[in-house]
């Protein structure tokens, strides 16, 4: 038996290093070898395929190698090698008679090759050879369709829409193949599914489970007799009463480190020689007393990619990294975090590549993340107990921990102004990177405050019509945005000659890292300082505003499309809430307004936006009214998570006071935010 044993043993590792003659050999010393299965379940067939060795695949089959598995727990010959996208091994089992089966999690063959998108003419084979490929899996009732709209493999979209899939299936949630196109963030499969007609007039076709049931639809129950004193009062629930909260956490004294485990499509922590070292699980700790160790497990899922630390000192802040074994307490590597890593910021972000050391100090692996560091705000801040801040309602549903807004201080109308920092660091409203002086085109961020100031002199409006915004009624809020869009001036201008009492959307405009690498902005100040500048101004503002006209209350929110911004300005105060802008657009063009569409990340999913603000307590996002039209489902995806949902309009409207079905609020093409009387729930 022992012999018997290694021979299976020495099978399996001639498989893995290709030496078809040895396996041969084997066989014909031992045939009934065939189909032993080893610890991982894995046949020499298997083997072969995940290595794609097609000699051996085609010797194993020849001896008459098991082709389909015996039991639910065995590996699918076909699945796996559809999976690994190798199509002459594909075409080999089905010469051979390869089933179309299910495999473990419920998958077809064709439901794994749209998934992977590596070979997507598999599904034409596959659909040759009789694979329905409008199949519903058995784990989330996807179809083909479903699993290439979820990756973004636009090749089997084409493939599969070409063929004429069905488009109005819905899964077991209720939801159509685009509204997870579009939760992921991929524009192309969206268009793809938008043009193929998806909106069609016939009813959707959901999957209908059937439950057992103790009495068939016909037959009628006998009745039973039963003791009355036996049957309990009817109790209600206790009533859901909202819970109403004041502003969000922020920073008072301690820097905010966070740490974002994000390796851009590879895994964040590598070993050069895997197989040597099974790591199982990271440790993330500091020499700071007060700072609890975090214990994350290999590899990395959505929710602990993500670690935060508040501190009160950078110059002494470190992190060690260990990495563990599956069993046991020794360590397999560690490396760590020095204070000048987070020191040496020009934008408050940043990447680091750390090498991983075992420990006879050899390099071994290597571990990569992101991080953000936040301070605190530097200046005055605005008095909580003097200045009303923002306010939301929130209760949870019975049947899930979802949190739902029911009501917020937001409402009536607000002006939305655009705000950069010149290269002297001053807060201006403009809304373009670019000014035009004489036909050259000049970034803001390169000129100082006088040289914008004189710049925008030439083409901006009248110094009459700025100094009569005052006397505007609160009503004119378009004819207000509309003036100073086309005005050079400072924030601090701004904001004092604004008709008192009337709302402001300031929308921050900072390029991100791939923005300002293909315009070469050259933004000389750093997140903090910039956010920290418009604070001042902004509590300034509010300070006089209250000495002054203590009637008159101005509600501000702010905005961007720069996530790094929001959470910044969301970490430095309580007093006023964030939106974190989406306009995520299936079009070529993103804003015919004038406004500069680098200033619009389109890269960021639904999926990440949603994440981002719910784990740094925005108030919401505003996203564009086309994308949710096609998916209206996101509506209530946003929303169940707590955030409050504003839709931008790309286009003008006649009807500017009616809001999108379930939106909160909606922000006109003529700069007017105009929030809902109450916030509706989330059905």
């Amino acid at each position: 038996m022992h012999g018997h044993l290694e021979m299976i043993k020495t099978l399996h590792k001639c498989e893995l290093n290709v030496p078809t003659v040895v396996s041969k050999l084997i066989f014909l010393a031992d045939s009934s070898t065939i189909d032993f299965i080893d610890h991982d379940r894995f046949t020499p067939l298997i083997h072969a395929i995940r290595r794609g060795h097609l000699e051996c695949v085609e010797y194993l089959i020849s001896q008459s190698a098991r082709i389909d598995p015996i039991s639910d727990v065995d590996h699918v010959p076909l699945n796996l090698a559809c999976n690994y996208g190798s199509v002459s091994i594909v075409e080999l089992l089905l010469k051979y008679g390869a089933k179309i089966l299910s495999d473990v999690e419920g998958l077809f063959p064709q439901h794994l090759v749209a998934r992977s998108g590596k070979t997507p003419e598999l599904l034409l084979l596959l659909k040759e050879h009789g694979a329905d490929l409008n199949q519903v899996d058995k784990l989330y009732s996807w179809t083909p369709l479903f699993h290439a709209a979820s990756e973004g493999n636009v090749s089997c979209m084409r493939i599969l829409l070409n063929i004429g899939v069905q488009l109005e299936i819905l899964d077991e949630k209720g939801l159509s193949a685009i509204y997870y196109a579009a939760w992921e963030g991929h524009l192309d499969c969206m268009q793809l599914i938008s043009s193929a007609s998806v909106f069609t007039k016939s009813a959707p076709k959901t999957i209908k489970v059937t439950q057992n049931s103790a009495f068939t639809g016909n037959s009628i129950p006998e009745f039973v007799s039963v003791d009355m004193d036996t049957i309990p009062e009817l109790e209600l629930p206790p009533p859901i009463i909202p819970l109403r909260r004041y502003g969000h956490s922020f920073l008072d004294t301690k820097t905010l480190i966070k740490i974002i485990f994000d390796g851009d499509g590879h895994q964040p922590l590598t070993f050069f020689h895997d197989c040597k070292y099974p790591a199982a699980r990271l440790t993330i700790s500091s020499k700071i007393s007060d700072l609890i160790p975090k214990n994350i497990l290999l590899p990395f899922q959505e929710d602990t990619k993500i670690i935060t630390f508040q501190i009160d000192n950078l110059d002494t802040f470190t992190i060690d990294f260990d990495v563990f074994p599956t069993y046991g307490a020794k360590v397999i590597a560690k490396t760590v975090a020095l204070p000048h890593t987070f020191r040496s910021l020009l934008c408050n972000f940043g990447r680091c590549c750390l090498p991983l050391f075992d420990p006879r100090l050899r390099v071994i692996g290597q571990i990569t993340f992101n991080f953000q560091v936040i301070k605190p705000f530097q200046g005055k801040p605005l008095e909580i107990t003097d200045f009303q801040t923002y306010w939301k309602s929130t209760c949870h549903l019975c049947q899930n921990s979802n949190t739902l807004i029911t009501d917020s201080s937001l409402l009536g109308d607000y002006v939305q102004l655009f705000v950069q920092q010149s290269a002297d660091g001053t807060p201006v409203l403009w809304p373009k990177w670019t000014i035009n002086h004489f036909g050259i085109e000049f970034l803001i961020s390169r000129m100082t405050y006088e040289q914008f100031i004189y710049a925008g002199s030439r083409q901006a409006k009248t110094a009459q019509e700025i100094t009569e915004l005052k006397n505007l009624p609160l009503e004119s809020i378009a004819e207000v945005h509309q003036i100073l869009s086309n005005s050079a001036i400072s924030l601090k201008d701004a904001l004092e000659l604004l008709p008192k009492g009337m709302h402001v959307n300031l929308q921050i405009c900072y390029p991100t890292l791939d923005e300002d690498k293909v315009l070469n902005l050259g933004f000389s100040n750093s997140i903090d300082i910039f956010c920290d500048a418009i604070l001042n101004v902004v509590f300034d503002c509010a300070r006089t505003t209250q000495e002054c006209f203590p009637d008159a209350m101005r509600s501000i929110v702010f905005s961007s499309s720069n996530q790094t911004v929001c959470t910044a300005l969301n970490w430095k105060q309580p007093n006023y809430p964030i939106f974190l802008n989406n306009y995520l657009r299936c079009e070529s063009k993103f804003d015919d307004s004038g406004l500069t569409k680098t200033s619009e990340r389109q890269s960021m999913s639904i999926k990440e936006a949603v994440r981002i603000a719910k784990d740094n307590n925005f108030m919401g996002l505003c996203c564009s009214s086309s994308f949710l039209e096609m998916a209206p489902a996101l509506v209530h995806a946003i929303k169940s998570q707590g955030l409050v949902l504003v839709v931008k309009k790309h286009e003008a409207s006649n009807q500017s006071s009616k809001l999108p079905e379930g939106a909160d609020g909606v922000l006109q093409k003529n700069g007017v935010l105009r929030f809902n009387e109450k916030i509706s729930l989330s059905s």
